[in-house]
């Protein structure tokens, strides 16, 4: 079933209408304010950080089973919900992320009955902010009890936020997400046994993950989240600035979250792809050749992300974004028609029993 989302949101790809430049603002008085604490925080940690890298090991993650590291993201409104369940069941993925919007409290009815087809498998809700409202603390908080409330029969698992460092999802900055996580304690009392994630840093900021890992706001979260795309530098072994791969970017993260006052020591990458070619509008970016893949290029780089991530050690989950997408999923939806293309298969491999990751 198709929901109706509010103008700012693009349905093709997912995620919020880019912002006009002159819709953003970055040299308020918050702004500057907000940086200044994140250099601070910067310089009164690299001490430790320099004693973290000389160190043979930071984070690690105990020996797991392949269904518990490989996940994917799943919409109720992307094409027919038995079909999508006959795919998760064909593909053996045990572990699901399903994104809840906080504008669309009254009618979560639509997700619990789309949750609950899928009976063999872990649920992880992704809580996105209404960027309209993000910082209506009230809003946000009651919409966060709700949704975890209707779920609670499900799944204990819930990720606060999203993308919380790009504007066009509503923040300023990271400092007003943070001002929302302070309010969030009461739901260890209220709901007993709850696994909080967040930060949901979009692609490779560690500055802005490290913000959110050290400071004095009042919260405790159980797991980092990491929206950890690479697609613009091509492969997962193309370096960022010409230093910084996948495997290095994701150890940088691993001795943030290491030092962290806030977050458990447990790493997760809750969204990665790459677009395709030839797939405007539903591509998340330009669609430019320099920044999108082939059908084969995109099922060889995730097989090449998963492997990666699993021998670095420190990572203890990763979601593909997701598997009924013609820009950057699995399967492309176009026409009314389901076409499995070649990362489909990709990614059941990697979770065959036949198969193993590298």
């Amino acid at each position: 079933m198709t929901l109706k989302h509010p103008h700012w949101w693009d349905q093709n790809s997912d995620q919020p209408h880019k912002l006009s430049s002159s819709a953003k603002r970055h040299t308020s008085s918050s702004h500057i304010y907000e940086y200044a604490k994140t250099a601070l925080c910067a310089l009164g940690v690299s001490p430790l950080l320099a004693l973290k890298a000389l160190a043979p090991s930071g984070l690690t993650t105990p020996l797991r089973a392949k269904t518990d590291f490989i996940g994917l993201g799943i919409s109720s409104d992307r094409g027919d919900a038995n079909q999508i369940v006959e795919m998760v069941e064909e593909l053996g993925v045990q572990r699901l992320l399903l994104r809840v919007p906080t504008w669309h409290i009254d009618r979560l009815d639509t997700y619990l009955e789309f949750a609950t087809k899928f009976r063999n498998q872990k649920l992880l809700v992704n809580i996105l902010q209404n960027p309209e409202r993000a910082t209506d603390l009230h809003s946000w908080t009651t919409a966060v009890e709700t949704i975890i409330t209707a779920f609670w029969s499900i799944t204990n698992e819930y990720q606060l936020g999203n993308a919380v460092n790009r504007s066009k999802w509503g923040y300023r900055h990271v400092g007003d997400y943070l001002t929302l996580l302070g309010h969030t304690n009461h739901l260890r009392e209220a709901f007993p046994g709850i696994i909080l994630a967040g930060s949901s840093i979009i692609d490779f900021e560690p500055l802005a993950t490290l913000r959110t890992l050290i400071n004095c706001h009042n919260y405790k979260l159980d797991a980092c989240t990491a929206l950890l795309y690479v697609n613009r530098r091509g492969s997962p072994q193309s370096r960022q600035f010409g230093i910084f791969d996948l495997r290095k970017k994701i150890g940088i993260i691993a001795k943030l979250i290491s030092v962290s006052n806030k977050f458990d020591s447990r790493l997760w990458i809750t969204e990665t792809n790459w677009p395709l070619l030839n797939t405007k509008p539903f591509t998340p970016n330009s669609g430019n050749p320099r920044s999108t893949v082939n059908e084969e290029t995109q099922a060889k780089y995730l097989t090449d992300y998963y492997n990666i991530a699993w021998r670095t050690g420190y990572v203890e989950r990763v979601y593909w974004w997701q598997l009924v997408q013609a820009g950057y999923g699995l399967v492309d939806h176009r026409s009314n028609k389901v076409r499995k293309m070649p990362s489909y298969f990709a990614f059941k491999k990697l979770l065959s029993s036949s198969e193993c990751i590298n």
